[in-house]
């Protein structure tokens, strides 16, 4: 197909600037664990999004056919020279239909045959990378490229092009749907004075808080987390939404005035991303009355995200190695786990919490030789190898660790 003879490139930026050129719908996002391949289960295919199926092929959002599927008749992947013919494109749908009293009811789009083992989407290292999807209609038949990110540059080209860090567990479209006329989220009114100067992470995380409070919450604090991420998310994107389109809408005078706008909300967005994690688990830990001290510099000018019980102790060569313990945060951590191994000499092994949905069982390997323990939330357990999983600490495990530890003294 001469479409694809535009795609022929091994830059990134390339690849990128032609899916601007063709006015592509696309998505990105992290591969998880179930994605690839990585957990060993039966799979249905590379889960997507509603509204990037309904933007692509709407004649397969319905439901009065069970679940009906539409064909991608070739997707090309440059990077890895690749194509993977008769893409499915299926809307799973058996929700609608209890009279095949099926066990499981099903509401999703997916996507199947991507290519079998020798796709770059079914390789098990590749677990955590950033891939994107793109898609058009050429002629009568739909045709697609796709990337699968195979280095830190690739990702942190992709993530400057989409103007924010990928989230595991979130998906980035080519068209986001408008979130004002959506239902508001329950006793949540946007203040007016963050109109007119947007709030700091804290000012929304006490939104969170009063929400979702600790004392009602009687499951793992790992759940209460995620369902904190989620809420503090969605108020961030209400909040950016009623503060941008207005300005997008009244227009700019200049293409430097658009540029340096961009970049600011860029720049915000990319703000949340790297502080968030690291305020809910300070949130939690105080909850859970631990002492620590967060961004303590320790040797070489290197910074831990937490140090327990404090940065004191820490310098103190007095105290006692086996009563410190340190926690370093990345929402995705392949291959950035290794910035952990130096940040804090004194302490043998490192403790990492990650939100990754999966990571091969080599980097685990990996990380176990260099003496860093994996935390992930316990319903992500599912989603890292069988055999690795028994390794692995939740982070409700991680805190009642932290509280043997100080309840015992030095």
């Amino acid at each position: 197909m001469t479409f694809f003879s535009d795609f022929k490139t091994s830059l990134i930026t390339r690849f990128l600037e032609e899916i601007d050129r063709h006015g592509m719908v696309w998505f990105i996002k992290r591969l998880s664990g179930n994605d690839t391949g990585l957990t060993g289960g039966h799979q249905s295919g590379l889960y997507i999004p509603r509204d990037f199926a309904e933007l692509l092929a709407p004649e397969v959002c319905r439901k009065d056919l069970y679940n009906p599927e539409v064909f991608i008749k070739s997707c090309y992947m440059p990077n890895a020279d690749f194509v993977a013919e008769n893409v499915r494109v299926v809307y799973y749908n058996s929700k609608y239909f209890p009279e095949r009293n099926l066990k499981k009811k099903y509401d999703e789009f997916r996507m199947t045959r991507l290519g079998g083992h020798s796709s770059p989407f079914h390789n098990i290292e590749n677990t955590g990378s950033i891939c994107i999807f793109a898609a058009s209609r050429v002629g009568d038949e739909l045709a697609a490229v796709a990337w699968v990110a195979s280095s830190l540059d690739e990702e942190n080209t992709i993530e400057s092009w989409l103007g924010h860090e990928v989230d595991p567990a979130r998906m980035a479209l080519s068209q986001a749907p408008v979130l004002l006329d959506k239902p508001a989220i329950p006793l949540f009114t946007i203040p007016e004075a963050w109109l007119k100067k947007f709030p700091k992470g804290e000012e929304i995380f006490k939104i969170v808080m009063e929400q979702l409070p600790r004392h009602t919450w009687r499951a793992a604090i790992d759940d209460l987390l995620l369902k904190r991420r989620e809420l503090e998310y969605k108020i961030f994107e209400l909040i950016e939404q009623a503060e941008v389109l207005p300005v997008i809408k009244s227009g700019f005078t200049s293409v430097e005035e658009f540029i340096k706008y961009s970049h600011s909300v860029s720049n915000r967005r990319k703000s949340r991303t790297g502080t968030s994690l690291e305020l809910n688990l300070e949130v939690l830990f105080n909850d859970e009355k631990l002492q620590f001290e967060t961004q303590v510099r320790t040797e070489n000018r290197k910074t831990a995200d937490f140090l327990f019980p404090s940065g004191k102790a820490y310098k103190d060569l007095s105290f006692p190695e086996h009563h410190l313990q340190m926690l370093a945060a990345k929402t995705c951590c392949k291959d950035r786990w290794r910035q952990v191994i130096s940040e804090a000499d004194r302490i043998k092994t490192k403790h990492l919490f990650t939100l990754q949905e999966g990571i091969s069982g080599n980097q685990l390997q990996e990380m176990k030789d260099n003496n860093v323990q994996l935390i992930i939330p316990r319903s992500y357990k599912n989603m890292f190898p069988s055999a690795w999983r028994d390794s692995l600490l939740t982070l409700q495990d991680f805190v009642n660790l932290i509280k043997t530890e100080q309840s015992s003294g030095r």
